[in-house]
């Protein structure tokens, strides 16, 4: 752990939150996976971004050093947990960045709660079928981080993502899980095996996010490819 970061404990109601903060500037609230291994720490390669930002990264409600209940609470009681945290401690509007399962947390918190959120950061993040629907309201510019040989949550999650957010850009990596030493798993982790660029697009986006998705996405390659070819079919048609 890094000597400036600071770790504390907040009391909400019948849960307690364990959290590390670090930083200055623009509130910033980071949330982890659901593997029960994971917790704040996660984000130790990121923490970087206290430089720029007033970094808070609890461990969610059944992890690490927070309350551990016999059922850990799902993704809408996660996040009322965290909107109550975020009024204890007075942030009255935050940038959420949520790796997998945190990302299901942040999404849920922007669609129950969307003028407390700056923007969203999502890293392979899943999401409910449910929550699909209604985040076209959430209306906030949202960056979207994906490897292309992710298996625990596939790239064409993250392609649903922006289109339902439709205020998103999508980043897709190259494949990362090459290396023999590691299993597949390392392109569902990001935030760990590949820190810098995920540092430096998260950096690069929060710069100027509206202006980041103001143009269209661009088409998946073979969706490219399909409309060349309608086009052409269509000039020949003419002809």
């Amino acid at each position: 752990m890094r000597a400036s970061t600071k770790m504390s404990k907040v009391e909400l109601g019948e849960y307690t939150v364990n959290y590390a903060s670090e930083g200055s500037g623009p509130s910033m609230i980071m949330l982890h996976g659901g593997d029960k291994r994971e917790d704040w720490s996660i984000w130790q390669p990121l923490m970087s971004l206290s430089k720029q930002y007033s970094l808070t990264v609890p461990d969610l409600v059944g992890f690490g050093g927070s309350t551990i209940p016999i059922e850990t609470p799902d993704h809408v009681v996660q996040a009322r947990v965290l909107h109550e945290m975020m009024d204890r401690l007075a942030i009255e509007k935050a940038i959420l960045v949520g790796t997998s399962w945190g990302g299901q947390v942040a999404l849920e918190e922007a669609i129950s709660w969307p003028e407390r959120v700056e923007s969203l950061v999502l890293v392979s993040s899943t999401y409910d079928k449910a929550q699909l629907p209604k985040l076209r309201k959430v209306n906030r510019p949202a960056l979207i981080i994906w490897a292309q040989d992710d298996h625990v949550a596939q790239l064409k999650a993250g392609y649903l993502l922006r289109d339902a957010i439709r205020t998103a850009k999508l980043e897709v990596l190259p494949p990362v899980a090459k290396n023999p030493r590691y299993d597949f798993t390392i392109a569902h982790k990001l935030e760990r095996y590949r820190s810098e660029v995920i540092v430096s697009m998260i950096t690069d986006f929060l710069s100027a996010p509206w202006q980041k998705i103001a143009e269209p996405p661009d088409m998946e390659p073979e969706l490219r490819g399909m409309a060349m070819r309608e086009e052409k079919d269509g000039e020949e048609t003419k002809q």
